[in-house]
């Protein structure tokens, strides 16, 4: 009985359950309940060598589960090929023989993924959920990343022609996966060189008749990745009905409170800062189509509604600072456009900027870089051997402590870091700025070494972009500088020497005009990769959200 209650208030643990008691007496009909509930857990305990495995097996007059034993005991271990296709496997629409015979060609296995996830997301759209339709999803991004993604971003130095010979076999649905499960890891060249052009190319420059193809199938996500990218103007003029590119764009913003979790409004959030800089009618009607929603929700007493709305709207107002939307005041978070001046200063009216260097062959040639570049109205001490501190002479007072890139064979590096820390901490000097220079796989040590005080947070390394939400979990009010590309000292340097200016003239950092101000004073390629922080706002709506509606778990 015992058993039965916890499947009942319990199910995800039933078969860690089962395990313990394999011969009780309604086993059999627990596992045929919730082996299609859990397909990926029913896969799991059937691969095993006991007594639970031997009675799953035992049961051979339910097709799932027969199919299921089946690539679970598949003496070649390839059950990970298999289980996407579950659901056609059951229904005989798909066997094994035609997965093992494309399984070990890139191209052909992500085809057949492909024309599965399209055949799911049909049923789906008429109310019919494939089982295992998140694992063939997740099979698809991982596909679409290692076998395509990964190596075009790879190739970024080489001519277009060595660059994306990978991706010139696969079909303009095939190429629409590839980029949209691959948002915040496809490099900006590779997607608006490649990808992009190639997809349209091959749908023939007609993205609507596209999208009804794929079932409209994470259209929100491929909208805004489109949008982020600076390609949504031209994707929505391919269409051949200019009413049916207004309608989309409707859709696009509506019924959110209907999608499970966030991730819809995020799409959208993320979206809105693209818009509003490079399509403004569009971005004018985004915003009257969230309010419509705003109004439907109230009306409807739809608290989720209410919740994704109002916050998208005053986020999305905000952008135009005419109008005055107080974010701090409406939802509780910090302005998103802009960090004020005053938000940097402590008690005694100084800013305290730390920067964390390390001690591999590269990192004292970086070193010595930005400490050249603070000339006529600074000063840098170097009277201590783990550390220097470079402090205006002119204008507002501001400190930049960067630890030494010390050796780190002998983890000297890790040493001054740690130091420096603790010097901070004892003398009340926290951090507003940090400032991560090293490469990638330095980035998760300075975001755990970071003082929580950060409101500006520059993460100029590869993949820096992938680090947002850890960032955010430590520094909740963080403004967050990051790269999806390999991090350049040649963009680098100018943001540094920009900022340390306004710092030092006192001026709040309005991150629109800093942005172009930016973009003017670097002409290395690679700029396009450099997310600002106003263009984060999925992040910052998530973080809204959890305030307005105290959910911790969506």
């Amino acid at each position: 009985m015992q058993l039965l209650k916890l499947a009942q208030k319990y199910p995800p643990r039933t078969f860690a359950a089962l395990k313990l008691y394999p011969d009780a007496p309604f086993a059999d009909s627990l596992i045929r309940v919730l082996g299609h509930r859990y397909p990926e857990q029913l896969y799991d305990y059937a691969q095993a060598n006991n007594k639970l495995s031997y009675r799953i097996q035992g049961i051979e007059d339910d097709p799932l589960i027969v199919s299921i034993v089946k690539m679970a005991r598949n003496p070649n271990k390839s059950g990970q090929f298999y289980f996407p296709f579950l659901d056609n496997i059951v229904k005989e629409k798909t066997t094994i023989e035609e997965i093992d015979a494309v399984k070990n060609d890139p191209v052909k296995y992500f085809r057949l993924l492909v024309n599965t996830q399209m055949d799911y997301a049909a049923r789906a759209a008429s109310g019919d959920t494939a089982i295992g339709f998140k694992s063939l999803t997740h099979k698809l991004e991982q596909k679409a990343k290692d076998d395509f993604v990964a190596k075009i971003n790879g190739l970024h130095e080489m001519s277009d022609g060595v660059r994306f010979r990978s991706i010139q076999p696969l079909t303009a649905e095939e190429l629409y996966y590839v980029a949209v499960l691959t948002d915040g890891l496809i490099y900006t060249s590779s997607y608006t060189n490649g990808v992009y052009p190639l997809m349209m190319r091959k749908a023939n420059n007609k993205g609507d008749e596209l999208l009804k193809k794929l079932s409209f199938d994470h259209y929100r996500k491929f909208l805004s990745q489109a949008a982020a990218y600076n390609k949504l103007q031209n994707f929505l003029g391919t269409f051949s009905n200019k009413q049916d590119a207004a309608d989309l764009m409707t859709t696009f913003v509506s019924r959110l409170e209907k999608s499970e979790g966030l991730e819809d409004g995020v799409d959208v959030a993320d979206s809105y800062a693209s818009v509003y800089e490079t399509m403004p009618d569009l971005a004018a009607q985004m915003l009257e189509n969230v309010k419509l929603n705003y109004e439907r929700s109230r009306s409807g007493h739809d608290q989720r509604g209410v919740a994704i709305y109002n916050i998208l709207y005053k986020l999305f107002l905000s952008a135009d600072s005419s109008n005055g939307v107080d974010l701090t005041k409406e939802l509780g978070i910090p302005p998103v456009y802009s960090v004020p001046f005053s938000s940097l200063k402590n008690n005694e009216g100084r800013v305290i900027a730390q920067v964390y260097f390390y001690g591999d062959k590269d990192g004292m040639g970086v070193f010595n870089g930005f400490l050249n570049t603070y000339g006529d109205g600074w000063k840098i001490d170097r009277s201590n051997k783990q550390w220097v501190v470079i402090n205006s002479t002119k204008g507002e007072p501001v400190s930049i402590y960067a630890n030494r890139p010390l050796p780190e064979s002998t983890g000297e590096d890790d040493k001054a870091q740690r130091a420096l820390g603790t010097y901070l901490e004892e003398n009340n000097l926290q951090p507003a700025v940090t400032i991560h220079r090293g490469h990638s796989y330095y980035a998760n040590t300075t975001v755990d070494y970071m003082a929580p005080s950060s409101k500006i947070v520059f993460m100029g390394s590869c993949g820096g972009f992938n680090l947002i939400d850890s960032i955010l979990r430590k520094c909740d009010d963080a403004h967050i500088i990051a790269s999806k590309q390999i991090g350049r000292t040649a963009i680098n340097r100018p943001f540094f020497s920009l900022l340390s200016e306004k710092l030092r003239a006192g001026k709040d950092i309005e991150w629109m005009p800093f942005w172009g101000e930016f973009r003017r004073r670097t002409s290395a390629p690679g700029f396009e990769d450099y997310i600002p922080p106003y263009k984060n706002l999925g992040a910052i709506f998530i973080k809204a959200y959890k305030k307005e509606t105290g959910e911790t778990d969506i």
